[in-house]
């Protein structure tokens, strides 16, 4: 009888029905429309353009150098008895600067990460759960402004340079350029690897760690032999995420007045095409070398944590992760280096909101507090439409979401064959691809590439027609990891009996899906959904490059797009600063919303990036 009954569900299961093969077909020519052929379309203007000339020449300045231009790394000048320490950095060219830049973050966020995630899941001191909170504050996304307030404090006449002057130490300290974009990204992209490094912590057996001290390992040894390796695959996944954040991250940049690098020469010659008929060959051509960087980087770390075995023998239930109390040492240690750290990080996102609700932001203090940058989004035409079109399009993206993310989830959860890991692998590698590539490949593809003749694909053409619906299926396609995964998880707590009974009884799989299955997992479509929905509204690669392919006055850009166009100089005169704080304290206020559902409603955890 019991052969018989699994020979039935495996029947169950593996039988590609109608409605399997409808969403396994959506998800599919989704991702193929939106994400394949853009990404492939790169390659065609090289093809069809490039000459051994051409491709000699990014072997050059601009593009890179072996012998980097720039006087040193650290300027002392000392004026009037004030010694000023700048620390700059040389000039290697766009495509090497964004290499060592991306390379040189990934190495000082690992290992703070790794050193925040160590003391946070292995010992036990007072106030732990409010630094648990701290950590979290630099992941809330706040888009340009925050990598403004750390120039605030770095730039020239920082505020840390006042600091130095009025403890009476007589010098200043400045970061310029690669050093400071370098600074910026690492006080914003430290804790992505901190919580994926933490979380694999959390899941090594503890006995395999008192089996080790019993042995002789410990201390530093303990941690070498046995908690790093078995953290390597959070580590490895931290990790690559920073490095492609790192390379498409335009807030940075701009902040710190850095053009040479790969992320604001693509965007940059976007915007200085005289049309979309005639995109820049070199944007092209460094968005194909972004994605080719970020591919190499990501398959490399998936193929060395791959290449090693991770597995462990452990005990039935769940056990509780060991715990001890710091020494002096360690004490000092926690509240002198790593408390400051974490509120030090933390101070952008503040300063976010202090640049929000002032006038003016002169020194070291704020002055003049007004509700006047707020009031202004609302009451201008090109920010309030602004706003009203990332809601609207966020909106739309998440309900295409929420069915990509139902059927790509269900059918990799419930379909056992060869079509799974592969659809799997599909619909969460948008994560780990820059925006920019993806963004300039569907440029081409419908703006003047094989698909813009077609009749059924004219429309997405953001120059003759609104760019909304290009920019809606970007959001779908890069933001779907979310949700997938939210909707993955629910479904992997739903047990299938449930839809074997009802499908032996004749139910249909639509029935059974719409009826069983939906109902079971409303709270994880609704989470994740809520997560897309934040990070859709905050995008920045593809709204500011999509979204600026027709003029901001026209009222088709989203709110990223024209927060952009206010730093660059082109509304807000002065005051731009205050009136783009105002709208990414906007997106601050949903995200927190978000967490607050997630987490206190929902009893959900909140998703971040690369967790």
């Amino acid at each position: 009888m019991k052969p018989r009954r699994h020979a039935r569900s495996q029947l169950i299961r593996l039988r590609l029905d109608a409605p399997i093969v409808a969403m396994l077909i959506i998800v599919i020519l989704v991702f193929a429309l939106f994400m394949i052929i853009p990404l492939a379309s790169l390659i065609v203007i090289p093809i069809e353009n490039i000459n051994f000339d051409i491709l000699k020449s990014y072997l050059r300045y601009p593009y890179m150098t072996l012998k980097p231009l720039g006087e040193s790394w650290i300027l002392i000048n000392e004026v009037d008895g004030v010694k000023h320490v700048i620390v700059t950095w040389k000039n290697y060219g766009i495509i090497l600067n964004t290499l060592i830049a991306a390379s040189l973050v990934t190495v000082f966020t690992s290992i703070i990460g790794i050193i925040v995630a160590l003391i946070m899941a292995r010992m036990d001191f007072p106030g732990k759960t409010i630094m648990r909170i701290l950590v979290i504050i630099p992941l809330l996304y706040t888009p340009f402004v925050n990598a403004f307030v750390i120039f605030k404090f770095f730039g020239s006449d920082g505020i840390i340079s006042h600091i130095l002057q009025s403890l009476g130490l007589n010098m200043t300290l400045e970061f310029q350029g690669l050093s400071g974009m370098i600074l910026a990204q690492t006080m914003m992209f430290w804790p992505i690897v901190y919580l994926n490094v933490y979380s694999s912590m959390l899941q090594i057996d503890p006995s395999l760690e008192e089996q080790a001290e019993n042995l002789g390992a410990k201390g530093f040894k303990l941690f070498r032999s046995v908690t790093l390796p078995l953290s390597l695959p959070g580590l490895a996944s931290g990790a690559a995420i920073v490095f492609i954040f790192s390379m498409e991250d335009l807030a940075a940049p701009l902040a710190f007045k850095v053009d040479d690098v790969i992320s604001m020469r693509i965007v940059r010659e976007i915007q200085s095409s005289v049309s979309i008929l005639e995109l820049s060959l070199d944007a092209v051509i460094l968005s194909l070398i972004l994605l080719s960087m970020a591919a190499v980087w990501f398959i490399a770390v998936k193929r060395y944590v791959s290449l090693r075995q991770y597995a462990m023998i452990v005990r039935g239930g769940r056990w509780t992760p060991r715990l001890h109390k710091p020494s002096i040492a360690g004490y000092i240690a926690i509240y002198g280096i790593l408390l400051p750290w974490v509120i030090f990080s933390a101070i952008p996102q503040m300063g976010v909101l202090v640049y929000a609700f002032t006038e003016e932001w002169i020194g070291v203090f704020p002055s003049g507090l007004t509700l006047d940058n707020f009031k202004y989004i609302f009451s201008e035409d090109v920010t309030f439409k602004g706003l009203r079109n990332s809601l609207t399009y966020a909106t739309i993206a998440v309900m295409l979401i929420i069915i990509i993310g139902v059927s790509s989830a269900y059918v990799a959860s419930r379909i056992k064959s060869k079509v799974a890991e592969p659809l799997d692998v599909l619909v969460t590698i948008p994560i780990a691809i820059p925006g920019l590539a993806l963004a300039t490949g569907m440029i081409i593809l419908y703006g003047f590439g094989p698909l813009s003749d077609i009749p059924v694909f004219r429309y997405l053409n953001p120059v003759d027609f609104n760019p909304a619906v290009l920019l809606i299926m970007a959001y779908a396609v890069r933001r779907s990891p979310f949700t997938t995964r939210a909707i993955y998880a629910g479904l992997q707590q739903v047990s299938e009996a449930l839809e074997e009974a009802a499908m032996n009884l004749g139910a249909s799989r639509t029935r059974v899906l719409f009826s069983i299955v939906v109902p079971l997992i409303g709270i994880n479509v609704f989470s994740g959904a809520l997560i897309s929905f934040v990070y859709s509204m905050a995008e920045v690669s593809t709204s500011i490059t999509i979204g600026r392919v027709k003029p901001i006055d026209e009222g088709y850009a989203p709110m990223t797009a024209v927060m952009y166009d206010f730093l660059l100089g082109g509304y807000g005169a002065g005051n731009y600063v205050h009136i783009v704080s105002a709208m990414a304290a906007l997106i601050l206020s949903v995200q927190l919303l978000v967490i607050a559902l997630t987490n206190i409603v929902l009893k959900q955890r909140y998703a971040f990036i690369g967790v």
